[in-house]
């Protein structure tokens, strides 16, 4: 019994019963703090439905990469992609910024209907590329138009300061372009494959596209999977397992209606924004992306004010705010203005 009593007392002695508490308290903080408390590690998602690369369409998939980036909760990101390529330059940049956001945090991807020629170097930026089964994936190479082999002669009044000061340089000379081109596509896709690549570089630059099953048979991507597929391996690659799922293309929205109503009316911008928390986020994306003209697309304020879709999504972007309209860029000019193109685009076969 006096052992018994001895034991007692000790355990109910405050120098016992202090630290005790003190543990329980820091168990009962840290579970707090993981499971109560918000800052779960996040996935951001970001969807890009099919979509043809240009400027503009490359401004705003960057700014989706920007988010996810700068977003310190974002610990890695899942991008859902179609896209059968496009410009050239704006080809490259989503590479860049993309292979620039998965040296942040791992970036998984996941090639829905088509990721082709452009829209397959974009991919060539993530950590891990899942395809479907029927997806075209491939199509390394470079379009452009070069123009006639003779080309016209300008007339007498015309004065130039080069025999290519209008055409830029010889049909030779854009062929060797192309060429050089489609030899570095070919090495961003070598280089970022590396030993997973089952296919030459010849073979390679022939523009062939491949389904999904054969394009991871070549090891043109990883593997053959889907959008939960590509969850779990996000989670894995940023090694976390408890996680929620972020709207990326959402959060860009919400920051674009806040810079709305620092800068327009707020009957406008109140309306701008009622309209788009109406729709699904996948509306509110493919307006941007599809077929669709979104300039059609207007939100009218109580005030009589207009404000056009398009202009909500572009918020504060560079493009359509500065300079004359393309069609007619100089009035006064007596030449049509072209510029050579390039492009990282898979066109599909001719009817």
């Amino acid at each position: 019994m006096g052992i018994l009593s001895a034991l007692k007392k000790l355990l109910t002695s405050w120098y016992v019963i202090a630290p005790a508490m003190a543990g329980l308290g820091v168990a009962a903080g840290l579970l707090i703090f993981l499971y109560a408390v918000p800052g779960t590690p996040k996935i951001g998602v970001i969807d890009v439905p099919f979509t043809v690369i240009t400027e503009e369409s490359a401004y705003i998939i960057s700014q989706y990469l920007n988010h996810a980036r700068r977003d310190d909760s974002i610990k890695a990101v899942v991008i859902r992609l179609s896209s059968p390529g496009g410009g050239a330059a704006s080809s490259e940049r989503l590479y860049v910024e993309t292979r620039q956001l998965r040296q942040e945090k791992p970036v998984v991807l996941v090639i829905n209907g088509m990721a082709a020629s452009g829209g397959y170097m974009m991919a060539m930026g993530a950590t891990h590329t899942y395809t479907q089964t029927s997806s075209l994936v491939g199509n390394v190479g470079v379009i452009t138009f070069s123009g006639p082999l003779i080309p016209p002669l300008p007339g007498e009044e015309l004065v130039i300061s080069g025999p290519h000061k209008l055409d830029g340089s010889t049909r030779r000379e854009w062929i060797g372009t192309v060429e050089t081109l489609t030899a570095a596509f070919a090495q961003i896709v070598i280089t970022e494959r590396g030993n997973k690549l089952r296919i030459s570089e010849d073979e390679l630059t022939k523009g062939r596209i491949y389904s999904g099953l054969d394009a991871v048979r070549l090891g043109l991507a990883d593997e053959i999977g889907g959008d939960s597929h590509a969850f779990q391996k996000a989670a894995e690659l940023a090694g976390i397992s408890r996680y929620s799922l972020v709207d990326v293309n959402l959060e860009v929205l919400r920051e674009i209606i806040q810079n709305l109503n620092d800068i327009l009316p707020s009957s406008d911008a109140q309306a701008a924004a009622a309209a788009l928390s109406q729709s699904p986020p996948a509306a509110q994306h493919s307006s941007v992306y599809n077929g669709e003209n979104p300039a059609n697309q207007t939100l009218t304020g109580e005030s009589g004010g207009s404000l056009t879709r398009l202009q909500a999504l572009r918020g504060l972007m560079l493009y359509g705010r500065l300079g004359a309209a393309p069609e007619n860029p100089l009035p006064d000019f007596p030449m049509d203005i072209n510029r050579p193109n390039l492009y990282y685009l898979y066109v599909g076969n001719a009817p």
